[in-house]
């Protein structure tokens, strides 16, 4: 979920998993070792009456990121007895390491810089950039109850970003047609996950780390009734670890995230996403609770669209720095082609634009800067230089070299885009210029090179707008309920930048809410 901060704002696939797609998924989850369906173990196969559970709850919430602490909150405010696990050792899991910024719409903060929007535009520029595959009916409720949601973390204590007046700010992220999201402070998406796993614990319910869900089991009439939990597993392997039965007298909420550091899995569903592609992910983020989902009988949907985050640099691992200082530069500074020497597209575009133009080069991309330009004073730079992601040069013809780079077309390149900046105009790829946009003409000057990184995953189990889980007959699988990036399909084939936020906070909420609710007779 990180960020594309900045200071100015075809394709057609079939929803559901069939053919092609279908054999992708089914080949995903051949390499786990799942089973068929007719042999599958006995609990998963529906006779969870025979099983001797070792723990029981009312709800039992399935991670510890923005999803699961808010389906927690939700679910112990509602009443229920309320467990939460957390495969890894670490609470929250890729929202604690999140840029953590939140698209808010019709938020007092949009009001105090006149900045108009609608729940319809919120919704229309998720689908532009989802390519119109996205649920449009759940893309509606998060941009319903996205204010009230942000609203509402606060009252759980989270806090975001202020400036010295004390206001919130308000950032445009590519893809967005409006300034809508709300940014986070130094710390990113702890900001939230600490906070409310804090109050949590004042509730009586601490996150269970070292705990892996392996297996959903249903009862003869197919409820959900309870999960097998291995602890202490080593890493992400299913076969270690304790095996645990913890029985769920009301329902299961899946909040475990995508599987963007699952290899296999991920090559399975596009093959170009091999070791040579790094992830911004925690290393937890793999596929075994979509695994446990599926032969219980959920239905997948989009497994095979998984965003890559452009503004990533090849020269570190991880999510690393490069983003809390490249995303912010999106506004203000060219990304170049290193044979040409050429821009590719509009800098402030949906991710899966500038990460498919930057794949097209075959090569990575460089962009390139000067210090008077440098969006927000330089945020970031310091740590990108110490990361030696970033160099500093004297000239432009020796940051062209450097990467090189054709010169003399680098040099015409950048001049050409500073008449842009001047004019306010990009007559090349129509990027909003910032007001505050200053031309690239004085030095030093500054490069690094851009690469994709697997970064979210917008597959996994289909949800209705309750998010209850549904089987392949479109049907709701009783007992069990799915938020956040375990859930595909809201988001089409492309999440906007700090819509994700939105998505987890909202589900969760309305996850927890309706699992605590939940009538088993």
């Amino acid at each position: 979920m990180g960020s594309t901060k900045s200071h100015s704002t075809g394709v057609s696939r079939r929803s559901f998993i069939t053919g092609a797609a279908a054999a992708s998924v089914l080949a995903g989850l051949s390499l786990a070792g799942c089973a068929p369906q007719g042999e599958q173990t006995a609990s998963a196969a529906g006779n969870g009456t025979n099983t001797k559970w070792d723990e029981e709850c009312d709800v039992l919430v399935v991670g510890s990121g923005y999803t699961g602490l808010a389906a927690a909150l939700e679910a112990k405010n509602a009443g229920a007895d309320v467990k939460i696990i957390e495969k890894t050792a670490r609470v929250g899991g890729n929202s604690a390491l999140a840029a953590g910024d939140f698209a808010v719409c019709n938020s007092s903060v949009q009001e105090r810089e006149g900045v108009q929007d609608s729940v319809e535009q919120y919704v229309d520029d998720m689908m532009v950039a989802g390519l119109y595959l996205n649920d449009k009916e759940k893309c509606r409720v998060i941009a319903e109850k996205s204010n009230e949601t942000w609203e509402w973390t606060i009252e759980m204590g989270a806090t975001w970003a202020k400036n010295d007046d004390g206001d919130y700010f308000l950032y445009p992220y590519g893809g967005h047609t409006v300034m809508r999201s709300i940014a986070q402070g130094e710390g990113g998406g702890a900001n939230v996950t600490g906070p409310f796993a804090e109050k949590l614990k004042e509730m009586g319910v601490e996150v269970e780390t070292k705990r892996m869900l392996t297996e959903l089991v249903k009862d003869e009439n197919g409820r959900v009734i309870g999960a097998i939990v291995h602890d202490k597993p080593s890493g992400n392997d299913t076969e270690s670890g304790t095996p645990v039965a913890i029985k769920a007298n009301k329902a299961v909420v899946l909040a475990a995230g995508g599987f963007g550091r699952d290899l296999d899995f991920r090559q399975a569903q596009d093959p170009r996403l091999d070791d040579t592609v790094d992830c911004t992910n925690q290393e937890g983020a793999t596929a075994e609770s979509l695994r446990a989902s599926v032969a219980a009988g959920a239905m997948a949907v989009h497994t095979d669209w998984i965003q890559l985050l452009p503004f990533m640099s090849p020269d570190e691992q991880g999510y690393g720095v490069a983003a809390f200082y490249t995303d912010g530069q999106a506004s203000y500074a060219p990304t170049l082609d290193v044979a040409t020497g050429k821009r590719i597209v509009n800098e402030l575009t949906d991710r899966k634009r500038y990460a498919d133009a930057i794949l097209e080069t075959g090569q990575p991309c460089v962009q390139i800067t000067c210090k008077k330009a440098l969006y927000d004073g330089g945020s970031g730079l310091e740590s990108a230089i110490k990361a030696g992601i970033t160099t500093e040069f004297a000239s432009i013809e020796e940051a062209a070299e450097h990467y090189g780079m054709p010169v003399d077309a680098v040099k015409e390149e950048i001049a050409r885009y500073n008449t842009f900046v001047t004019n306010k105009v990009d007559e090349d790829f129509g990027k909003p210029i910032p007001d505050d946009a200053q031309t690239i003409d004085e030095a030093p000057f500054y490069g690094v090179r851009l690469w994709p990184k697997v970064h979210h995953c917008m597959g996994g189990v289909k949800t209705d707008v309750d998010c209850r889980v549904l089987d392949m007959n479109l049907q709701v699988i009783p007992g069990l309920y799915a938020a956040g990036e375990a859930v595909g399909g809201i988001h089409g084939a492309c999440r906007l930048g700090s819509c994700a936020t939105a998505d987890c906070l909202v589900n969760g909420r309305i996850a927890g809410q309706n699992a605590a609710n939940e009538q088993t007779v």
